[in-house]
């Protein structure tokens, strides 16, 4: 049973979870690359002011942003990054080291310089998982693929909590098959989740993908299925879902990053080292819907510092846009619930948000994460155009 547990404990297409009992200190398998981009971003002038309106309000100064994923890579472009928890190789420890071209992405996206949502924000990784490691089960046992579990998933979640974290972004997340559910102690996950809340940490997680070799839709997504996280799963267009998007009660984002921040610096896609026999693959996933939310959440902190994570949330669900929920970080700094005390400051931009049509508000999204930077406002005009 304990083997078919583990074979159950998936994640958006990175890794199984497992039990850890032992750490590799080194990748079993290569580390994967960047796809460099020989230009990087250019924004449109739309893009640029776009942005400058959203900083006007709000920058991510003093809030802390935990990214609990594969390693954060130091960059000229993440001015505010600090080292946190290593759970993959905790007797070599480095949260920088990323193998896996995946947490520096979901990073950027919340807090790049040039292309953050939250440029000054205060960002702690926290490598938690990765692809590129083997880690036994037991001594008697295969080697399973995948660094991370739940358990150290709750570990990390504790690390971020101990160190003041405000919002905490989790991209690399387990699924659970409903047979399996009752099965699996979630009592650490459940724990920590709610030590968060208590001390003022809104978690934001990815709602999984479905994919043939990885998780199902069907299956109970962690930790975006607690109560108390906000779950964000991923649209494919001006109108759609993606097909990947595993179903949750949350909001929605854009997750697809035509140009995303690498360790090797700005990229197109995910490369394996030559021979290994992949293809480049692009970045699409709720991974990278979910930080478009966290970095709006990180800047709503701001503008709201005495909100609790439950008023967090309801703000985000309140402002997100009928129908799929989508969240506008512009709108969303601009709305106000009725119930809720009313800013000037975001009242004098109302009007202009009310005035954009959606093509813009999308645009706007585009400029302020770099993880739908570029292509993707093209593909919403051509869309409507047809």
């Amino acid at each position: 049973m304990r083997r078919h547990l583990a074979l159950g404990l998936t994640t958006t297409a990175l890794l199984v979870c497992t039990p850890v009992i032992s750490h590799a200190t080194e990748p079993d398998t290569e580390c994967a690359i960047g796809k460099r981009s020989s230009t990087g971003p250019q924004p449109t002038s739309e893009q640029r002011e776009y942005r400058e309106r959203l900083h006007s309000l709000a920058t991510g100064k003093d809030v802390k942003v935990a990214v609990i994923d594969t390693g954060v890579a130091q960059h000229e472009q993440l001015r505010k990054l600090e080292g946190g928890a290593d759970f993959v190789t905790p007797d070599d420890a480095d949260p920088h080291f990323d193998c896996d071209v995946h947490g520096t992405v979901v990073a950027g996206i919340i807090g790049s310089k040039d292309l953050g949502l939250a440029p000054d924000a205060q960002l702690r990784s926290i490598r938690q998982s990765s692809a590129h490691y083997r880690q036994p089960d037991n001594e008697e046992e295969e080697a399973i693929a995948g660094a991370g579990s739940v358990a150290t998933l709750a570990d990390a979640i504790h690390d971020a909590v101990d160190h003041d974290a405000d919002i905490i972004n989790v991209s690399v997340v387990s699924c659970v098959p409903q047979e399996l559910n009752d099965a699996v102690d979630l009592s650490p996950l459940h724990h920590a989740a709610g030590r968060a809340e208590d001390k003022g940490a809104l978690i934001v997680a990815a709602s999984g993908n479905a994919a043939e070799a990885g998780c199902q839709a069907s299956d109970i997504v962690y930790p975006a299925a607690l109560d108390t996280v906000l779950a964000v799963g991923a649209m494919a267009n001006d109108y759609d879902l993606a097909e990947y998007s595993i179903s949750a009660d949350g909001v929605v984002a854009p997750g697809h990053v035509p140009l995303g921040l690498s360790p090797q610096g700005w990229a197109t896609a995910k490369s394996m080292p030559q021979g290994a026999g992949h293809e480049d693959a692009e970045f699409h996933g709720t991974s990278f819907a979910a930080p478009i939310v966290s970095g709006t959440s990180a800047i709503l902190a701001e503008r709201h510092p005495d909100a609790s994570p439950a008023e967090l949330r309801e703000l985000l669900l309140s402002a997100a846009e009928p129908g799929h929920g989508v969240i506008d970080p512009l709108a969303t700094l601009s709305h106000q619930p009725a119930d809720y005390a009313v800013e000037e400051e975001a009242l004098q931009l109302r009007p202009a948000v009310q005035e954009s049509n959606v093509a813009r508000h999308r645009a706007g999204i585009i400029a302020a994460g770099c993880a739908v930077l570029l292509g993707l406002a093209a593909i919403w005009r051509g869309l409507r155009r047809r």
